[in-house]
């Protein structure tokens, strides 16, 4: 299918190159906000999370035990934080390039680690966002597995990537050992329903093209067969004459006939 192969295009120095895009697109929004200019949807935490003088505001977390610090709300508040500190740490990369006398473009090329960087975090923060956003809009007996789904992705991915919520300010490092303790409770509860939340992708056995992931669950003959399929019982034509004298070899020296100069 073309959503199979487009990934393989993508997935090297295209992928980085996209994301650099992306860190552009940030800088360029952000800057436009400072001017008054509306916040598209996928960027509306960014209002929020910047104070009036176009710094980060310094939320924090009140919480301390692992439910508190782990709370959907919560962890989309953390993110908006992180992402919005990236945003402004690239913004503040592309204008210190101007002032170097940089054009516009040169000015981008000087902070593309930091919107490479900040690209990354808009990414976790988008995706925990959307995800948070279609839970609430889930039947009503799927939410409590699913939110706890998201909440073990915006979880563990601060656990990751803990510096960044210790930079901003958010979480302390107590509050990030209670994050941990989550996942941890977290990843027991969800493998309860780790079989159905992964069929529900819907992908055929052709897709996965493996034995270990059949959804029949028919793993251990499956497998057993894929083996001996690759590995035939009938005699290898040359195992009498190559491979057997090697194994029955000996350890013995042969010796060679003696030679004159031996004796001298």
């Amino acid at each position: 299918a073309y959503s199979d192969f487009a990934v393989h295009c993508t997935w090297e120095g295209d992928n980085t190159i996209l994301t650099l895009q992306c860190g552009r697109y940030l800088v360029a929004t952000a800057l436009e906000a400072r001017k008054g200019q509306p916040l598209p949807a996928n960027l509306a935490y960014l209002k929020a999370a910047l104070s009036k003088n176009g710094s980060v505001s310094t939320n924090a977390c009140n919480g301390s035990t692992p439910e508190q610090v782990s709370s959907l709300d919560t962890l989309k508040a953390a993110w908006s934080s992180v992402a919005a500190n990236a945003i402004i740490n690239a913004v503040r990369d592309f204008e210190a390039g101007l002032a170097k006398g940089l054009n516009k473009d040169n000015a981008y090329e000087h902070s593309s680690a930091s919107r490479l960087h900040a690209a990354r975090m808009h990414t976790y923060t988008y995706l925990l966002h959307r995800f948070a956003a279609q839970v609430e809009q889930s039947p009503k007996a799927l939410r409590p597995v699913l939110t706890l789904l998201a909440q073990l992705f915006g979880a563990h991915s601060a656990v990751q990537h803990s510096g960044e919520f210790l930079q901003s300010g958010f979480y302390s490092g107590s509050q990030v050992e209670a994050l941990k303790t989550f996942v941890n409770h977290a990843c027991i509860e969800v493998r309860k329903d780790a079989v159905p939340l992964t069929d529900a992708f819907g992908y055929t056995d052709y897709v996965i093209n493996s034995p270990l992931g059949r959804y029949d669950g028919d793993v251990y003959e499956k497998y057993f067969e894929l083996v001996t399929g690759l590995n035939p019982t009938k005699p290898i034509p040359y195992f009498d004459s190559l491979i057997k004298p090697l194994l029955e070899r000996t350890n013995e020296v042969e010796t060679g006939p003696e030679l004159e100069i031996d004796q001298e």
